[in-house]
């Protein structure tokens, strides 16, 4: 996907049009001065009935009135894995 500029108040949106809901565990985390955004999704169409785990990186930037905007630079599925596995916690590592 490429990048796009949105408001904070339509994350929700893009969350939920990349198989989230609000029952999914989702984590944000720091990386690099941008957020990592990963939850759990599922999507309409899954033939393996397997859960995705979606991974979203957005820069964050403030406009002249002070109003926080993020830009979405990248966003996909990094991992598929058993409805029965759980997303518990996210750790960035350097090398």
């Amino acid at each position: 996907m490429g990048s796009c500029d949105f408001g904070l108040d339509s994350l929700r949106d893009m969350y939920k049009r990349n198989g989230g809901c609000s029952s999914n565990t989702t984590k944000l985390v720091s990386c690099g001065g941008k957020l990592l955004l990963l939850w759990e999704g599922y999507m309409k169409h899954n033939p393996s009935n397997r859960k995705k785990i979606w991974c979203a990186e957005i820069r964050l930037k403030t406009d002249d009135e002070g109003e926080v905007w993020g830009n979405v630079e990248w966003i996909d599925v990094v991992q598929s894995v058993p409805t029965q596995c759980e997303l518990l916690h996210c750790l960035v590592v350097s090398l």
